[in-house]
């Protein structure tokens, strides 16, 4: 086939009238036929006074037209054999083995083994035109939307795999973007249930200080709670709390319909690969997060394409239009426990040790996404980093040191002194692994007096650096006091939370609710507060 530049050189030299068509043909070194076929060409188009003809010969490649072309190696029996691994295929995917489907290299590999020649290539483009044909309507074309500032706002969830301290994790990504600025926010979370997505709403309207008036949400289980008919959706009560407090309608897309919410639907796949493609290793959760927010703000303050000032304008616009902030929500589930011989409460398959003066008593746990605190007559008992997967225990020696000092010697192959801090551990091994009973009075000591494990880590330092190499209770009893020291003055191990800054008037007012209104069921209750 001739190149453009052959077809260039062919008219040119024909138009200088140095050159006659034998001539042309025996100085390109090319059959005569080929130069008449291409003049004939040129001539018809001298004959129009369209120009645009003229252009097409000299500046498109030509192409052989092969639509009417048949395949020479693939036979009726061949395709017909085809045919039946297809039907296969669809008989497997009836029957929920999707996974279990021959693909088109192994359709291939059985024909070869047959004895059949035929190429892989045209065994791809069979299965692929039977597909097509089988779906003459899939080929669609979308209509681009405009959005008025303020107005919409889309959610999704992403999946991510990082490393958190050493242990290789899947976390999820609660994603949202607003639709006309394009402004992006992301949080992750451990869970993908109706904790995580109240909290990362929560979140998002506290950070941006306004609220969208629709957001747009796919058929997740945290928003839909059953479908009524074709059409209908029933929203769950997580959502119908949240649009009843930030003051927000919303609406769903249609089943497998992700062009619905095309903005973030890209976004939780732009975010992923902008924040986690080459970090993925990471201390805490709350390093990640801290990654990621740094992300977000500098795409936010990047365009793709266009003026990076005229994002700004467009996300400051929809920040403009947005209704007012109301508040945080607060979020969580409050059940009541009976605390089990273990002095822990069982939720949801792991156990949470609570005081051991309280086995056998009924306490509430307030479940968050994030963590579990356990309430007694608005008294805060514990407060325990929520534990992954299940069958797993989260225990805290303070909760058991009356029993321990009653049983002194089950201290050392606890598993509450595996559970605390190195360092502390540390201590016990070393100076105290013959007297248990003083190591847990000093603890003791150290609770009744508003010092805890951080204070008890710091003073035996103090000791060892003046040279004390054998401590003692009383030695560090007597170094707590000392001017040096700097209490910590909690009493409890707050675990760490992944969203900065939670409002205590939240968990004051939570714990009125509990105490006035009848949450003594066995089903969960969404708590929705309002922090003022």
């Amino acid at each position: 086939m001739l190149t453009v530049v052959e077809i260039q050189t062919i008219v040119h030299l024909y138009r200088s009238g140095d050159y006659s068509r034998r001539g042309i043909a025996r100085k390109l070194g090319i059959s005569r036929t080929t130069v008449d076929k291409v003049l004939a060409q040129y001539e018809a188009t001298q004959e129009t006074s369209d120009n645009e003809a003229l252009d097409n010969l000299l500046t498109l490649q030509p192409a052989y037209n092969s639509r009417g072309r048949k395949p020479r190696k693939l036979s009726q029996s061949i395709a017909t054999e085809i045919d039946k691994y297809l039907e296969l295929n669809a008989q497997r995917r009836r029957q929920g083995m999707r996974k279990q489907q021959l693909k088109k290299i192994d359709i291939w590999q059985i024909l070869s083994g047959q004895g059949v020649q035929i190429s892989y290539q045209t065994v791809c483009r069979y299965v692929t035109n039977k597909e097509k044909s089988a779906r003459p309507g899939d080929t669609k074309a979308y209509v681009r939307q405009a959005y008025s500032p303020g107005e919409e706002c889309e959610f999704d969830w992403g999946e991510v795999k990082i490393t958190i301290g050493g242990v290789f994790r899947k976390l999820y990504l609660a994603v949202f973007t607003t639709c006309h600025g394009n402004l992006r926010r992301a949080w992750l979370f451990s869970r993908q249930d109706t904790l995580a997505f109240m909290e990362s709403h929560r979140n998002f309207f506290r950070q941006i200080q306004g609220v969208p008036r629709i957001m747009v949400y796919d058929n997740m289980r945290v928003a839909v709670k059953e479908f009524v008919g074709p059409d209908e959706k029933t929203p769950t009560e997580a959502l119908n709390c949240l649009s009843a407090h930030y003051v927000f309608s919303f609406r769903f897309c249609n089943a497998r319909a992700g062009w619905e919410k095309g903005h973030v639907e890209r976004s939780v796949e732009y975010i992923r690969r902008k924040a986690f493609s080459l970090a993925c290793h990471y201390a805490s959760l709350a390093e990640a997060q801290a990654h990621l927010d740094e992300v977000c703000r500098r795409m936010d303050a990047e365009a793709a394409f266009g003026n990076n000032s005229e994002k700004q304008l467009r996300i400051s616009a929809d920040l403009g239009a947005m209704r007012p902030w109301p508040g945080d929500i607060g979020c969580f589930e409050a059940m009541e426990y009976t605390v089990d011989k273990w002095s822990t409460v069982c939720v949801r398959g792991n156990h949470y040790s609570v005081p051991d003066s309280l086995v056998s008593r009924k306490v509430t746990v307030k479940l968050y996404s994030d963590k579990l605190v356990m309430v007694l007559n608005r008294e805060k008992l514990a407060v325990h980093e929520r534990l992954n997967n299940q069958g797993n225990w989260s225990l805290k020696l303070e909760h058991y040191l009356t029993t321990l000092l009653r049983k002194p010697g089950a201290l050392a192959g606890s598993v509450a002194l595996q559970q605390v801090p190195h360092l502390i551990r540390r201590i016990f091994e070393r100076h105290f692994s013959g007297s248990p009973k003083e190591f847990l009075e000093l603890l003791r000591y150290a609770r009744d007096h508003g010092y805890w494990f951080r204070d008890i880590t710091d003073a035996a330092c103090r000791l060892q650096a003046r040279g004390l190499n054998d401590l003692s209770s009383d030695q560090i009893k007597a170094e707590l006091h000392s001017p040096d020291a700097a209490p910590s003055g909690t009493t409890e191990m707050a675990a760490p939370d992944l969203i900065p800054g939670q409002c205590r008037q939240i968990e004051r007012l939570a714990s009125e609710a509990i105490s006035s209104t009848d949450i003594f069921l066995n089903t969960p209750t969404i708590f929705t507060n309002t922090a003022i």
